[in-house]
């Protein structure tokens, strides 16, 4: 991936409602260019939401997402082919294979064949899908369906990754190299926002933690100034979505 220009992304007052619900409250942030951003926070809290707005896929009621001042929504053709997207919810044809899937994709970016054959190759190599590569999607695990699902997204070398619960299911071995990628990737100017529940791989990965509880941002503050602090990711996660950090309502017969 070559390096990319510099670039901000920036949510402003960034809402979606789906009825009466509310599952994305005036959320405002920036992300800068090589920086990996983690986006945390409960089940049903607006990450996921909010990832698809980002990803373009969304409409939000209000607010307004912008690259480098203008907002993504006037360009959204341009946006589309500069993001990578995996989200928890996977898309694939079901009767394409592993190998027509990339092809597929690369030829949708407008690769050159002999490029998009060699990315394509490194891709299955990489995310250690080669003997898979003849497989339909319909009757591969689900560990091979979400290792192609991040090939997918990044063959055309996007500049902007958006990753939605993507590293689970995939195995440890994987998941390590997968992480070491995002390093190089984001140290070329990529922008990755990694969203999730699971604290594990977050603690490891990202540089900047955003949690968010009940549609709204709770807390913004880089790894680094939770582990000086003391505490660990878990810490100060349970410490901001369960207020202060309180027990677990206990049990009568446990």
């Amino acid at each position: 991936m070559p390096v990319v220009k510099p670039m901000t992304i920036e949510l402003r007052e960034l809402a979606k409602s789906y009825g009466r619900t509310e599952a994305v409250r005036g959320i405002s942030l920036r992300i800068e260019a090589g920086e990996i951003l983690g986006l945390l926070g409960p089940n049903g809290a607006g990450k996921s939401t909010t990832i698809l707005m980002l990803a373009g896929l969304l409409t939000p009621t209000s607010g307004d997402i912008l690259l480098d001042g203008a907002s993504i929504f006037a360009r959204i053709g341009e946006w589309r082919r500069s993001i990578g997207v995996v989200l928890e919810e996977l898309s694939l044809f079901e009767y394409l294979s592993v190998r027509e899937h990339l092809s597929f994709m690369g030829r949708l970016y407008g690769l050159a064949p002999a490029e998009c054959r060699r990315r394509a190759d490194e891709l299955l190599e990489f995310f250690q899908l080669a003997e898979f590569a003849e497989t339909v999607a319909a009757e591969a695990s689900h560990g091979t369906r979400k290792k192609l699902a991040f090939a997918l997204a990044l063959i055309h070398s996007p500049r902007i990754l958006l990753l939605d619960e993507a590293l689970n299911g995939i195995d440890a071995v994987v998941v390590r190299d997968i992480k070491d990628l995002l390093r190089r990737l984001a140290a070329r100017g990529a922008a990755i926002v990694l969203s999730s529940h699971v604290l594990d791989a977050a603690e490891t990965l990202v540089g900047r933690c955003v949690i968010v509880d009940h549609g709204r941002i709770a807390r913004d503050e880089p790894i680094e100034r939770i582990r000086a602090s003391g505490r660990s990711l878990e810490e100060a996660y349970t410490e901001t979505v369960r207020g202060g950090g309180a027990a677990a309502p206990a049990l009568s017969w446990a």
